[in-house]
């Protein structure tokens, strides 16, 4: 059994919504997912606990921001996404499920509600898992395309809430592929409780500009606070897409 870091040192993978608001209600799912994607995924969790906190006020978090989610020491197995429906404000209506090596049967699949800045609103309990939680923040549609780009290729994202402060800083260059661009993330999290929580994430993403999706993630997390410190490691790829032509 791994150790449990203090409360304080949460995992902050879903962010402020795009208005600060509650969004409008998603379109009704589709019969027939609009998209199927399976990714692999490999995990490795040391010394850390499993929250997450989304800071809207909406009714999805509990009285003191944090998450109770289903979580896992780590292991590898594959994750199976539906793009159900797009919202009327562009989101992407996303279920996802896991399958860990070794588990008899898949996990409990969770309606998520995806953007593009890496904002994700999930149920709150039960939740989802953090290594879902991390790849959800990587489907939003136009990740790329719509990113206000500087000129030296790079953007910078902003949210602060009396529980804690977030800075994200991303960068992309060209593969040369022609196909492909890497994403690099850097995200930032002081936790306001007093102990001078932080978390740092240090993210990779490949995204073919063509699909508009993540061909692979890669994600480490270092923590550190008054109650200890942990590290977690998250590696993605993508398996299958049901809009590649077989």
């Amino acid at each position: 059994m791994r150790s449990i870091h203090s409360l304080a040192c949460l995992c902050i993978l879903a962010f402020v919504g795009l208005t600060g608001q509650t969004p409008p209600p998603a379109a009704a799912p589709a019969t027939t997912p609009l998209r199927h994607l399976e990714y692999t995924f490999v995990v490795d969790h040391q010394g850390m606990r499993e929250a997450h906190f989304n800071g809207i006020g909406n009714g999805v978090q509990t009285s003191n921001g944090v998450r109770g989610i289903s979580s896992s020491n780590g292991g590898h197995g594959t994750m199976d996404v539906d793009v159900l429906s797009i919202a009327s404000d562009g989101a992407l209506v996303a279920r996802i499920s896991e399958s860990v090596y070794l588990e008899a049967r898949a996990r409990q699949p969770y309606t998520c509600t995806v953007y593009g800045n890496t904002t994700v609103l999930c149920p709150s309990v039960p939740a989802p898992s953090q290594a879902e939680w991390v790849l959800l923040s990587c489907l939003g549609r136009q990740l790329v395309e719509a990113a206000p780009w500087d000129a030296q290729q790079h953007w910078q994202r902003k949210s602060e809430t009396p529980q804690y402060t977030l800075q994200e800083d991303f960068t992309v260059s060209d593969t040369g592929d022609g196909k492909h661009v890497i994403i690099h993330e850097v995200k930032k999290t002081e936790i306001h409780d007093g102990g001078f929580s932080t978390q740092t994430e240090d993210i990779a993403i490949t995204y073919d500009r063509s699909m508009e999706v993540p061909d692979a993630v890669h994600d480490d997390i270092v923590s550190a606070g008054g109650g200890g410190s942990g590290h977690s490691s998250f590696d993605f790829q993508l398996n299958k897409d049901s809009f590649v032509k077989q």
